[in-house]
């Protein structure tokens, strides 16, 4: 639907400042060394992303992935704790929905290349993968599985792209609150996660439910990283989320409830990524087999901005 180009968001210092805790600092320099609230490096000192930053505590312009950002202008009202959200209804008619051969057994990693594509999708890398290092951020433990969770390339490709008579797309929208009041901690939590309605997109499915499971669940995101944020995610099925363009939670495959946690500052120097700039995150997340859907994000960032991407 939209052209392959980069997409412009603009929005003002003083929105993304609501992005950090109550002790936290935005106005960071970028390529500084230390520790604490100060920011990361990468080994040769340098930021990996196009980073043009003052000293008055301008988020800078950040350039992540075919995303571009712009501090200081007029679009500070987008900054908001709403997230908008692309659904794809699917059915069992679908190889890798309600497998038939596979029930699911514990995360896996590896399914996927560690980048996204030109037009900000997940590249299929393997149907098996390989089982998840749940103590480590990507990292596998010994063993493989034997049972594909994705049967092809071509079958993955249709997850987040509009498939007409395959998949439907339904846009809406999906709340973090604070939570307690005053925390400074957004929370979206659900142990019974359906947010197609049976009579949206091809009804309640697999067939004979009253509850729509079956879907995919897109996120495109723009956020001011200040010192010690994080995102956490705890669910099922698949759910892979890529900061400044890069994998930085891995949780393949259908499985049980399932916790990853971002932790921004450890990560800082694999993302490529500095306090007091803005950064892409694309959050990709399926809901592949009954009978239960839990999601919950837990995170300190407050303010979040809409991308547009190719659907």
């Amino acid at each position: 639907m939209y052209p392959r180009s980069f997409f412009l968001v603009t929005f003002a210092v003083a929105a993304l400042a609501c992005s950090s805790g109550s002790d936290e600092t935005s106005g960071a320099t970028s390529g500084s060394g230390g520790s604490g609230g100060t920011p990361a490096s990468s080994s040769s000192g340098t930021p990996t992303s196009d980073v043009s930053s003052s000293s008055d505590g301008d988020f800078g312009t950040i350039t992540g992935g075919d995303v571009t950002v712009g501090a200081g202008g007029a679009g500070g009202s987008d900054c908001k704790s709403v997230l908008d959200v692309t659904y794809r209804d699917f059915t069992e008619a679908h190889p890798d929905f309600e497998m038939p051969n596979f029930r699911g057994d514990e995360p896996r990693r590896h399914l996927i290349e560690s980048t996204l594509d030109g037009d900000r999708k997940p590249v299929f890398l393997d149907s098996v993968g390989c089982f998840a290092d749940l103590a480590t951020p990507l990292g596998c433990r010994d063993g493989v599985g034997t049972q594909k969770t994705i049967t092809s390339e071509a079958s993955f490709n249709q997850w987040y792209r509009d498939v007409p008579g395959t998949n439907m797309t339904l846009a809406k929208e999906l709340v973090l609150e604070e939570s307690p009041p005053g925390s400074g901690e957004y929370v979206f939590d659900s142990d019974a996660f359906f947010p197609l309605g049976p009579d949206e997109g091809f009804g309640g499915s697999p067939a004979g439910r009253t509850q729509n499971f079956l879907f995919t669940t897109e996120i495109h995101l723009m956020f001011g990283y200040v010192a010690r944020q994080k995102f956490t995610f705890r669910g099922d099925d698949d759910i892979w989320i890529f900061i400044n363009g890069k994998l930085a939670l891995d949780l393949g495959s259908m499985h049980g409830p399932a916790e990853g946690v971002i932790d921004f500052d450890e990560q800082a120097d694999y993302l490529g990524i500095f306090p007091g700039n803005s950064y892409a995150m694309d959050i990709f997340h399926a809901e592949r087999h009954t009978d239960g859907s839990n999601f919950r994000i837990t995170t300190n960032i407050s303010c979040f901005v809409p991308v547009e991407v190719p659907l």
